[in-house]
């Protein structure tokens, strides 16, 4: 990884940051960005979602955003620029959402079809646990519901 910074969406004009978030989703995702800018901008005024946000070199490249209510997290996105990708920066993201401060448990949907983040998911401890039948639009197509304990709930516990 070259120079990095990762920076929060306080950091940042929101309408601006929507535009910038939308057109690095829209030339990561093989099927286009999954939400418009006007989404992004709505995800980023509501106040219980965050964001990890990198930059490189001074240009943002990558973000992730989920929302922590009690003790679960949801990550709601995450995409790379292709230009950057290959570099680490989805590891780094998802190692950063370990670190959020009591949670105890990560979920996350991804495209059946969508077989590189579902290697970084599996690769960083998260498994399968169910199937949602034509979540996704554009085109339709069913989502994997992942899910990783990152504390101290344990399997069989409940």
């Amino acid at each position: 990884m070259t120079d990095f910074k990762i920076k929060e969406k306080k950091d940042y004009n929101l309408t601006e940051l929507a535009n910038s978030l939308y057109n690095i989703a829209e030339a990561a995702y093989q099927t286009g960005s999954p939400w418009k800018k006007e989404q992004y901008l709505a995800d980023l005024k509501n106040a219980l979602t965050n964001y990890f946000i990198l930059e490189e070199d001074g240009h943002l490249v990558a973000f992730l955003a989920y929302q922590k209510i009690l003790d679960e997290v949801e990550i709601s996105n995450l995409a790379v620029h292709p230009d950057v990708q290959n570099k680490g920066y989805g590891a780094f993201l998802m190692k950063l959402v370990d670190k959020i401060s009591g949670a105890n448990q990560i979920f996350l949907e991804v495209r059946v079809r969508n077989f590189s983040a579902q290697n970084l998911y599996l690769a960083h401890g998260y498994e399968v646990i169910s199937r949602r039948g034509d979540y996704y639009q554009n085109p339709p197509e069913d989502a994997l519901i992942m899910l990783k304990k990152v504390g101290p709930i344990q399997k069989n516990e409940f």
